[in-house]
Parts: structure tokens; C-alpha cells; sequence
């Protein structure tokens, strides 16, 4: 059903991304390249593998690094994850782009190893390119890597590589956090609760995460913040994710590692600075390697709380990059009776969703 393999990103330091890949399901195929989030494998991903090929897409999902089979982080970049390491803005900066430029060297390896049809015109619609999305906190490795691709780390050959394959960059569903803001003090969360033993925060945290919640409709059009950071119990209609893993299945996706849990509050300031310049930076977003790919935020009605926010503040700031005009640096579509995980619980519903993107680019 799908074949797996690993890709050098750094020939200095033979550092690896491994991934699953369901293989071309035709000729001329559109890809998309999968980056997962906090505490789960790329394996949250297989549902998509399955169908892919009866969209006619190949669907790529990397391991980030510290996941299976990938390499680990250095005992220097892990202390970069340590409030108690005394680090500059520059060295965060700077380790935070060498994580989007992993993810673009694994991008340009892969479209070269595997000859992947690039962006053409077929009967009058563009066919073929790439589509480049971040989950959760996989959003702060593409936004770093979209954000970097005029990096002295990526060759000219590389972004000339790209400019013919880039065709859209999905941010599935981003949290505040992911794009380098902080989440309101008063919006109880299991991972920062002193009440909760610390050995089951992350547990606790992995459970409600894959729940649904119910919102109310005046909450939404309100753009009422403290109203939906305030649906912190699950909805009974609906059995949350977790729950429809096997045990071969819970043991192969959650992976929860403490580097992820510290990431977004170590390094908010890179979040941000990156986040702005990858989605709204006019210079860069009209540069050579991007010049055919848009941008797409995409989230579940029914997801978790913080997800709201996060679609608000993108669609005022893609409003204020616009001077006023919607839609101009990033596209929205919200997924109805979705939560975080659309891509497992409705496999189906996602995948034409994102064959809508690409029809739409």
C-alpha cells in the first residue's frame, strides 16, 4: 500500500527525514508532502495513503526529526528547547531556519529522486506541482521553510527546482501558538496545569486534542475569543479519535516527545517572525521559487479551542497585508463536522478538499 524510505538533508552531518509514500498513482499527479505535529508520527497519516490514489494524488508524510527514523537531535539543538539555556534571538532564528531548510532539501531531493511531474497545463488546467502542508505544529517547520527559501543555505538550482513544483502551501489546522503567539492566561490547558500530575499532562493533552466540541454560532460570527477558549469540555456527539486507534495503531502514531511540548513557547519569537514572512512578505511571496504557490488555511468546525483563534488573527492579518481586500495573501476554508484530525477521522472529505486547492491554484 505504501513504501517507506529516508532522504539525507544534511550531507555534513548525515542527518535523515524518513517517510511513508503511497507511489505515483498515474502518469501526471498532483503531490502533496505531509509534516505532522506535536506527539504524532507521520503513521496519522495512513488513512490519506489508502485513498490517495483514487484522487489521483501521491501523498508523501516525513518524519520530523526525533520521530522514527529520522535522526535525533544533536544534545545542542535539543538545549535549545530548555527555558533554562540562556540563548540569542539570532541562534533561535538561525535554528529555526535550519529546520525549514531540512524540510525544503527533503522537497527538492524528493521531486529529483522520484521525477515527480511538475506544474503544466493539461486541456486548459494546471496539473501536476506540489503542495507543501504543515499540521498543527507541523506548520512551524513549512512556515520556517517557505519563510527560508531565499536562505545561503538553499542553492539557486534548488529554488529554480522549486519555482516549477510549488503550487500551494496548507496550513492544516495552526494554533495561536504555532504562529508565534501566546495563548490567553486564563485559557485552562492540561499541559500547563499545576494541578494535574505532570506524567499525565501530556496524556491528558493527547485525549482532548482528539475530541470534537460544539460551538455556538454567535460565538463564531462574534469572533468571540473568551467564548470559545471556554469550551474546554468535549462534545458527546461524536467518539474523539483516540479512541478509534488500535493498539497497533496508538503505539506506531503517538510518539510524544518533550521537545515538542517546549517548542512554540522557547522559540515564539522565530514563530512569528517566520509566519509573517512566509504568508505575507510581498517581496518573497513574488520571488522566483514561489511564484506559482498560494496559500491555504484550512481548519475543522469542531476542532479544538485554541485552532479558533489562530483562523481569526491569520484572516486579520491577511486582511491588514491586503490593505483592506480578503483572500489576497492567504485563502480560508473551513471543513464542516471536522476536528484536528479530518485527515484521519474523514480521510475521504480531506482529500477532496485538498483536490479542491489544487483545482483552485
Amino acid at each position: 500500500m505504501f513504501t517507506t524510505g529516508e532522504i539525507v538533508v544534511n550531507q555534513v552531518s548525515n542527518t535523515v527525514l524518513s517517510f511513508i509514500d503511497s507511489g505515483p498513482p498515474s502518469t501526471l499527479y498532483e503531490t502533496i508532502i505531509l509534516v505532522h505535529g506535536n506527539s504524532f508520527s507521520n503513521a496519522v497519516f495512513k488513512r490519506l495513503i489508502t485513498r490517495s490514489k483514487e484522487y489521483n494524488i501521491r501523498i508523501v508524510a516525513l518524519n520530523r526529526r526525533g520521530y522514527a527514523g529520522s535522526t535525533p537531535y544533536s544534545s545542542y539543538e535539543s538545549s535549545m528547547f530548555s527555558s533554562e539555556q540562556a540563548y540569542s534571538i539570532e541562534e533561535k532564528h538561525r535554528f529555526l531556519e535550519q529546520r525549514g531548510v531540512e524540510i525544503l532539501l527533503f522537497m527538492d531531493e524528493f521531486i529529483q529522486r522520484f521525477n515527480l511531474p511538475p506544474i503544466s497545463d493539461f486541456k486548459g488546467k494546471q496539473v501536476g506541482g506540489v503542495a507543501l502542508i504543515g499540521w498543527s505544529l507541523g506548520i512551524a517547520f513549512t512556515l520556517a521553510a517557505i519563510a527560508n527559501v531565499d536562505s545561503d543555505l538553499i542553492s539557486d538550482e534548488a529554488r529554480k527546482r522549486l519555482s516549477k513544483y510549488l503550487r500551494a502551501h496548507i496550513l492544516l489546522e495552526p494554533a495561536v501558538i504555532t504562529i508565534g503567539l501566546n495563548l490567553p492566561d486564563d485559557f485552562w490547558a492540561p499541559i500547563r496545569d499545576p494541578l494535574i500530575p505532570a506524567s499525565a499532562r501530556t496524556p491528558l493533552f493527547i485525549h482532548l486534542i482528539t475530541c470534537y466540541y460544539d460551538y455556538d454560532e454567535e460565538i463564531i460570527s462574534k469572533c468571540d475569543q473568551g467564548g470559545i477558549l471556554s469550551r474546554v469540555a468535549p462534545s458527546p456527539s461524536r467518539v474523539p479519535t483516540l479512541f478509534t486507534f488500535t493498539e497497533e495503531e496508538r503505539k506506531e502514531i503517538i510518539t510524544p516527545l518533550p521537545q515538542d511540548m517546549h517548542f512554540s513557547h522557547v522559540l515564539q519569537e522565530p514563530l512569528r517572525k517566520w509566519y509573517l514572512k512566509a504568508c505575507f512578505d510581498k517581496k518573497l511571496r513574488s520571488s522566483l521559487a514561489l511564484k506559482n504557490m498560494t496559500v491555504w488555511h484550512v481548519l475543522g468546525d469542531s476542532s479544538y479551542p485554541f485552532i479558533w483563534p489562530a483562523y481569526w488573527s491569520v484572516r486579520e492579518d491577511d486582511r491588514n497585508a491586503g490593505e483592506g481586500e480578503s483572500g489576497k495573501f492567504v485563502k480560508f476554508k473551513i471543513m464542516e463536522g471536522c476536528n484536528h484530525f479530518m485527515h484521519w477521522d474523514e480521510p475521504d472529505k480531506t482529500l477532496k478538499t485538498l483536490k479542491d486547492i489544487f483545482h483552485s491554484s
